[in-house]
């Protein structure tokens, strides 16, 4: 298992964004929409329910212990496909 990245957040969430304020739903089901590792919607998942950002800057501010560069061993925070094994 790897750490969550800011850039995975990132490239997992960015699709919940652009019609005003997002909660913590929303951006699960983004996450899971593109495919996201289990450990990117745990943390998804674990924000309050009472949460809601405009941004991708707004979500990456409640959660700062994040590292900045891709999932180790992975490739610059692209989301795994879903389904299949992986390589």
């Amino acid at each position: 298992m790897s750490t969550v990245t800011r850039q995975e957040i990132t490239a997992c969430t960015r699709g919940a964004f652009g019609s005003g304020w997002v909660g913590r739903e929303r951006l699960c089901e983004a996450a899971r929409a593109v495919g996201a590792r289990p450990e990117v919607l745990a943390l998804l998942a674990g924000l309050s329910p009472h949460v809601r950002v405009c941004g991708l800057a707004d979500l990456l501010l409640l959660l700062p212990g994040l590292p900045d560069g891709p999932p180790e061993g992975e490739g610059a925070g692209e989301p795994r496909a879903t389904g299949g094994a992986r390589p």
